[in-house]
C-alpha cells in the first residue's frame, strides 16, 4: 500500500484539496461522526481527512474522515498541463470564488494575472485508462454521469 501526506493535514482542506472558508477548519462538528468544513459561504461544504491518503487495490487514494472513508487528493499543486498552481490557489472547486462558472469542474489559478487551468479530480489521477493518450476526469463528482450529463474530461500530463 503506498502512502502519500494528506494534502489537508493542517485541517485548512478539505480531502478534495479544496480551501475551508476563512475562519473554519477541519472539525466534527453538529454531531457528525466525520470530520468536514464549508468551503464557502453558501454554506456549501466538503468532507476533510483524519488520516494519511492511501491508495487501494483499484488504485484510488482514499482517507479516513472519522467513521468514513472519502476520495482525497494527491497535492493537487499542478493542471492538466502540468502548470504549477499559486500556492494561494490549489487545485478545487472554490465555488466562493467561481467568476469563471466551473462549479462543475476542478480549477486552480496558475499565475496572478488570473490564468488558470483544470485540474484532474482526486479520483481520476492523470493515466491512459484503456485510450492511447493521458487523460483524467475534471469534475469533483464520484459518479460515472452527474444529472444527466457526461463527467468533463481533459488532457492531461503525467509530471
Amino acid at each position: 500500500m503506498h502512502i502519500r501526506q494528506a494534502a489537508n493535514i493542517n485541517n485548512t482542506k478539505t480531502a478534495g484539496n479544496t480551501k475551508c472558508r476563512s475562519g473554519n477548519s477541519c472539525d466534527y462538528r453538529e454531531g457528525t461522526t466525520y470530520s468536514w468544513c464549508y468551503t464557502d459561504y453558501s454554506n456549501y461544504w466538503d468532507y476533510c481527512c483524519t488520516g494519511p491518503c492511501t491508495t487501494d487495490t483499484r488504485t484510488f487514494l482514499w482517507c479516513p474522515s472519522g467513521d468514513k472513508r472519502q476520495f482525497c487528493g494527491s497535492d493537487a499543486t499542478r493542471d492538466v498541463s502540468g502548470r504549477k498552481c499559486l500556492d494561494t490557489h490549489t487545485c478545487g472547486i472554490h465555488l466562493d470564488y467561481n467568476v469563471l462558472g466551473l462549479v462543475s469542474a476542478l480549477w486552480c489559478l496558475v499565475d496572478l494575472v488570473g490564468n488558470w487551468g483544470y485540474c484532474c479530480a482526486p479520483f481520476s489521477l492523470c493515466g491512459k485508462y484503456g485510450e492511447s493518450y493521458n487523460w483524467c476526469t475534471t469534475s469533483p463528482f464520484t459518479k460515472v454521469s452527474y444529472a444527466g450529463m457526461d463527467l468533463n474530461w481533459q488532457y492531461c500530463t503525467i509530471n
